[in-house]
């Protein structure tokens, strides 16, 4: 296994859902803006937001509050090969178009906290059953898929946890990410600078405004150069070839992905993997 692998669904360029597998404990920051549904099937996964740990056990299941800022740890037995989860990120977009057909629940106070752990209910673990099968065999999928997963998933976390409702009536409300985690953690995302500054909660002149003043580059610029960078590390650490990466990396297009980074880095990203090996 390379150190750290994942498998993704995309739809109209946001990653929706994924499989990740590492044989190598590394802790890595966390800030999302969507909620994120993680299932994991082997090992465990420690998150610590606001220096709170909270552990995620094997068949367990947690749902991460959008905004969520915070690190996480994958750790597994001995007698295990690895660690292993599933995500399925809820979109505001998609949550739009179901939540209407939600009535909202009596009695109850909003939840607040970042991560809640759900029961393993029969639903919510044929959820996330259903999602690996589809992540296993697609790379894309189309929005009527998504909207259905969308409606199954607000349906089996509701009749889990009936207050949690609340989290996702949210999507109406304006909220602001904090520029460079969201920025820092969501450059792979292969969308438009206009989706992209929607994501963030801003106007696409204020998120350039903004951008151009916290990183001193242009948000086209600056974004480009990650992901190449990402790229040549993927590269030179895994057992992956370029057209492995480039889609994680937030190329669509493999010729564009091959010539970007010849220019930025003087060598074919073969030349790089060659280069590597040598070594």
């Amino acid at each position: 296994m390379d150190k750290c692998k994942g498998q993704f669904i995309e739809c109209d360029g946001l990653m929706v859902a994924a499989t990740f597998e590492t044989d190598t404990p590394q802790e890595h920051p966390i800030y999302y803006p969507a909620n994120v549904l993680i299932y994991v099937e082997q090992g465990t996964l420690r998150l610590n937001i606001d220096n709170d740990i909270h552990m995620v056990g094997e068949g367990e299941i947690a749902l991460v509050r959008k905004y969520t800022y915070g690190t996480y740890f994958k750790t597994w037995e001995d007698t295990q090969n690895g660690f292993r989860d599933h995500v399925f990120v809820l979109e505001d977009s998609f949550i739009k178009e179901v939540i209407g057909t939600y009535s909202s629940p009596q009695g109850f106070m909003p939840c607040t906290v970042p991560m809640v752990k759900l029961p393993a209910t029969v639903l919510l673990i044929g959820l996330m059953e259903s999602i690996r099968t589809y992540v296993s065999g697609l790379a894309e999928v189309e929005r009527p898929l998504i909207r259905l997963k969308t409606m199954e998933a607000i349906h089996a976390i509701t009749s889990a946890q009936p207050d949690l409702l609340h989290v996702f009536n949210e999507f109406s409300d304006p909220a602001r990410a904090d520029l460079v985690p969201f920025v820092e953690n969501n450059f792979t995302h292969n969308v438009s600078l206009e989706k992209f500054a929607e994501m963030s909660g801003r106007s696409l002149s204020t998120f350039n405004r903004e951008f151009k003043k916290a990183f001193k580059s242009s948000p086209h610029k600056w974004i480009k150069q990650q992901r190449l960078e990402l790229a040549k590390k993927l590269l030179l650490n895994s057992n992956r070839k370029a057209s492995e990466v480039y889609l994680e990396v937030g190329f669509e297009d493999l010729g564009h992905f091959s010539r970007s980074f010849k220019s930025h880095f003087g060598l074919n990203p073969s030349e790089i993997k060659n280069l590597s090996i040598a070594l």
